[in-house]
């Protein structure tokens, strides 16, 4: 339809074997995973498809309350997130239909009867957990053209046709790929065309009442928003769990992120080398939760920074391939950030796209698995998951980090990693603390439930990792942290203060 489908052709996955129904009334965009209007390749392809066929655009953003881990924390995100949506793509003359599972009103069947009058059906690839799973149900169900696009990246998962097992090796994958697709990257507003996409009114709801269909409504998502009491009393309505709360400071949806993106790029940026993992003085962007649900890109944070720092590829030094620095031409800060948000990030959703166990301890290395198993009956100090969830163990450090997740729905990067080791250490055996771990994060975690949260949990026990030594008791030849290796390293007094067992979260809780 134009050189720009062709562009993303290799995002594309056809899900069914239907043809596009040039009758239907509309081309349906159905937002899963990708939830933001900008730097979207889905939509784009879904407006091309309209534009091509003169005819309007209709927007279903689904938040689903029936997946696993679903619970009032992670609703809370997604709503505030949709709700701004809503507002992005009505202020541009888009049908928009703000959707959320209740027990009155269950998915079922739903996209099956929007699709009958579709001429296509526009869906996100995520290769992992609930969208992933919904997405094997839906092609049964579908009878027009259903194509999922991939929008997780600046590299097209697609392009690799394999799985990496370092970072070493996918950035060299990286490097030899980069220009081509920096200079394809997904429009910034896919809806700033010339053919108009809107729906008359009248249309609009003879869909939703023959579709039967009915949008939740504004004023209930509004008061989700809200938080406290009358955000609670809101969320009784879903039946989900309940015992996990919203952490208001944590706001879901594009401005927020762009606020932290802001302060980041003004005051992390230059110092991230040397104060990423110091939990106390940290650079880190933080904005994992928003890449995780979709409302923010990290093709824009990247466009962002290489536009501040007039990088073109005149700049690359081609005889630093494959290094961790050096290639870009750039400062120490600037490409240690951008050696974690592209090669470590897209190194994750590589994974999960060609290995289907990446959530199975089966994932790891064998060198890792013979080294476990060797030391599987060594002596441990044992701990329940309850005790584990409840942050009661002897190592306050851990504790800490542990209540972090808690409190505030993210552990900082570098306490991440020590929290995961020391499951390692306590849990009965390996695939205890596989376990224990995913089930902790993704519970907890604004930014669980991705790949990038299965990289660092199986990074633990040697994924993407080498055989260290000298060997230890328990890990063997997988990389040893502890917590008091970490305190001799860093001054962690004021991290422990912050999330002793008493200190106020008035701060996080609003």
């Amino acid at each position: 339809t134009s050189k720009s489908v062709d562009v993303q052709q290799v995002r594309i996955t056809n899900l069914n074997d239907c043809e596009i129904n040039k009758d239907g009334e509309f081309v349906l965009y159905w937002m899963i995973a990708t939830r933001r209007l900008h730097y979207n390749s889905g939509l784009q392809r879904a407006v091309e498809i309209a534009a091509y066929l003169g005819k309007p655009l209709l927007v279903i953003e689904a938040v689903s309350a029936s997946h696993k881990f679903a619970n009032d924390r992670i609703l809370t995100f997604m709503i505030q997130g949709l709700v701004q949506n809503q507002q992005e793509f009505e202020s541009r003359g888009v049908r928009f239909i703000p959707w959320v599972s209740t027990p009155l009103q269950s998915g079922t069947g739903l996209m099956q009867r929007l699709s009958t009058k579709a001429c296509a059906v526009i869906t996100d690839m995520f290769p992992t957990y609930y969208p992933n799973e919904i997405l094997k149900i839906a092609k049964q169900q579908i009878n027009v053209r259903f194509e999922a696009v991939d929008s997780n990246g600046i590299l097209p998962i697609d392009i690799a046709k394999r799985s990496f097992p370092t970072a070493h090796s996918f950035r060299r994958h990286l490097h030899d790929h980069f220009v081509t697709w920096w200079s394809n990257l997904p429009k910034h507003d896919p809806t700033d065309i010339d053919h108009d996409l809107s729906m008359d009114e009248a249309d609009y709801q003879e869909i939703l009442r023959t579709c039967e269909v009915k949008p939740t409504p504004l004023e209930w998502m509004w008061r989700v928003t809200q938080g406290g009491t009358i955000g609670e009393e809101a969320l009784t309505a879903l039946d989900i769990d309940h015992s996990v709360p919203p952490v208001y400071s944590m706001e879901g949806g594009r401005n927020e992120a762009l606020r932290r993106l802001s302060s980041f790029m003004a005051k992390g940026l230059d110092r991230y080398h040397t104060h990423r993992n110091n939990p106390t003085e940290c650079a880190a962007s933080g904005l994992s939760p928003w890449f995780h649900f979709g409302h923010l890109s990290t093709t824009e944070v990247v466009k962002q920074i290489l536009d501040r720092e007039k990088w073109s590829p005149e700049k690359i030094d081609g005889s630093r391939r494959s290094s961790r620095s050096g290639w870009w031409g750039l400062s120490e800060p600037i490409e240690s950030f951008l050696d974690q948000i592209l090669t470590w990030r897209e190194l994750g959703f590589n994974f999960a796209y060609y290995n289907h166990n990446h959530t199975s301890i089966d994932s790891i290395p064998e060198w890792a698995k013979e080294s476990l198993k060797t030391h599987l009956n060594d002596p441990r100090e044992n701990y329940s998951f309850k005790q584990l969830e409840d942050a009661e163990t002897s190592d306050e450090l851990w504790n800490a980090a542990q209540r972090q997740l808690k409190r505030l729905g993210i552990i900082h990067n570098y306490m991440r990693m020590i929290w995961g080791k020391r499951i390692l250490e306590w849990a009965p055996d390996p695939e205890t603390a596989a376990k224990w771990m995913i089930e902790l994060n993704d519970k907890w975690a604004l930014d669980g439930r991705d790949p990038n949260s299965y990289t660092g949990i199986f990074w633990v026990m040697g994924r993407h990792d080498r055989a260290w030594g000298p060997e230890r008791p328990i890990f063997g030849k997988v990389r040893y942290m502890s917590s008091a290796n970490t305190a001799r390293k860093i001054n962690v007094k004021e991290y422990l203060s912050r999330w002793a067992q008493d200190a106020l979260t008035l701060g996080e809780f609003r």
